[in-house]
């Protein structure tokens, strides 16, 4: 097991735990350093990177195209390729033959993709491995925010039932037992049967919605505002009225006595009246606090699970499945290892650690998600993922491919509106963007069939002009996601 402290997602950006950091900087030039800081005081350096670690910074950027336009980078080769080549490696020497079964686990051929595959590829590319640190630390932090956040609700909620569970939840928050379980299992499970608990009581308390929010009351509502005749309005009126004596809503009283209202004069009240009540009724109905549970529950039944809420259990489990933490062990085993082919094994292990630290890095400075192409293809020399995220709650993608036949091949796409799409290709050589028009007819068709609306598939070479999307992609402007990110 790797023990990490909070801090070391952190260490993606030291020299000395940053592999693909180290070697950029072994091989900057010293104009290359000047640019990064005045004077080539790396430790100034970092200082100015860990002070801006949440935002979009000088050295950021700086320290982003010196990674970039690193000569040691320019080359990587495929990933897979490489992965491969330390299976057969591994598979030649009795001493670690057996480790060789682990890593071919991560090796996936890309006519098996699907969405569960792709992501399961992503999550345990070692890209992540900081990141799943950081989420087992945070866990109990985040399962007491929500708990505090399902009391603030329930503090709006005039029924008994939800006092009570507001009593119940104060009390769990109080419970010795929340604080031991991140490393009790005991606790762990009785905390996760507690919070079972109450999740099934606030799905009951949503089934019983008042009757201000019932769909009775908002037909009614509706018809109101639709109806002109006289006759009927009184008796939707009065319906409403009906409806609205077993409410205990804090708005009920003022509602009912404007329906009493309008019932002694409604031979005399004109439309306005009508209307502006009717807008009183939405504007109740609107204010349902109870709304704001769903999405609370949701997130409480991610804490039900007692072997996630033991941060050890829930580590064992994640990095058995994630490449970077078996590369590490592999590495911790193969320098105390006297097997002479160990030295050419470390070799191979520390070229996969460096390209894994690499996309790290970027990542971090760039403000998205940079991850190799988590795939293997005969056709592919190369290729690379980046995922971005905008504070207008689009989605970027950018795949990077360098195919021995055709050449370079880059694809932007960009997702909103939850299922609107925009691609934009870039091809190296004019017989690949011929290829891919001839078939864009299948692609929107595939596309969909999958629930995606193309809006726009636009081909370009890669000579032509840039174009809008990826001027959107590239830019640092209004990302909201950092390094940390779930897939």
């Amino acid at each position: 097991m790797i023990h990490l402290s909070p801090e070391a997602r952190l260490s993606i950006i030291l020299p000395n735990t940053n592999k693909a950091l180290s070697e950029a900087i072994k091989n900057a030039t010293p104009e290359q350093l000047e640019t990064l800081k005045e004077g080539k005081d790396i430790k100034s350096l970092l200082t100015s990177v860990f002070q801006d670690k949440t935002t979009a910074s000088k050295s950021d950027q700086s320290l982003l195209d010196l990674l970039k336009n690193s000569s040691a980078f320019k080359n990587m080769g495929n990933f897979s390729d490489s992965l491969q080549t330390l299976v057969k490696e591994l598979k030649t020497s009795p001493d670690t033959a057996q480790k060789s079964a682990i890593f071919e686990h991560f090796l996936k051929n890309i006519t098996t993709i699907d969405p569960k595959n792709l992501k399961s590829q992503i999550t345990s590319s070692g890209v992540f491995m900081e990141s799943k640190f950081a989420s087992a630390l945070q866990k109990m932090p985040d399962l007491i925010q929500t708990l505090e956040q399902i009391k603030t609700v329930l503090a709006k909620i005039p029924k008994n039932d939800a006092q009570t569970l507001l009593s119940n939840i104060t009390a769990l928050l109080d419970n010795p037992v929340l604080s031991k379980a991140a490393t009790h299992p005991q606790s762990a499970l009785q905390l996760s049967e507690g919070l079972k608990k109450v999740s099934d009581i606030l799905q009951s308390l949503i089934a019983k919605k008042d009757p201000l929010y019932s769909p009775e009351v908002t037909a009614l509502t509706q018809k109101l505002e639709q109806t002109t005749a006289v006759s009927e309005i009184k008796t939707t009126l009065s319906q409403l009225y009906g409806a609205l004596l077993s409410s205990k809503t804090p708005d009920t009283d003022a509602l009912l006595d404007s329906i009493e209202k309008l019932l002694k004069s409604i031979n005399n009240s004109p439309a306005e009246e009508i209307k502006t009540f009717a807008q009183q009724l939405r504007n109740a109905q609107e204010s349902d606090t109870a709304k704001e549970l769903p999405p609370l529950i949701t997130k409480l039944g991610e804490f039900t699970n007692p072997k996630e809420l033991v941060i050890e259990t829930f580590l064992k489990e994640s990095m058995a499945d994630d490449l970077k933490s078996n590369l590490l062990s592999l590495h911790e085993e193969l320098s105390k290892s006297d097997d002479p082919s160990a030295q050419k094994l470390l070799e191979q292990t520390d070229k996969l650690l460096t390209q894994i630290d690499y996309h790290q890095l970027v990542s971090h400075l760039g403000s998205s998600n940079s991850i190799f192409f988590p795939f293997a293809w005969d056709q592919l020399q190369e290729g690379t993922l980046a995922f971005k995220k905008t504070k207008e709650k689009k989605f970027y993608c950018d795949i990077h491919l360098k195919l021995k036949e055709f050449g370079e091949l880059d694809f932007m796409m960009a997702l909103y509106d939850e299922n609107q799409l925009d691609i934009q290709a870039h091809t190296e050589k004019a017989e690949l963007k011929d290829l891919i028009y001839e078939n864009i007819a299948e692609l929107r068709s595939l596309l969909i069939k999958s629930g995606l609306t193309p809006r726009s598939i636009r081909i370009y070479e890669a000579t032509e002009t840039k174009t809008p999307l990826n001027d959107t992609y590239h830019s640092s402007e209004g990302s909201d996601m950092g390094f940390e990110v779930k897939v």
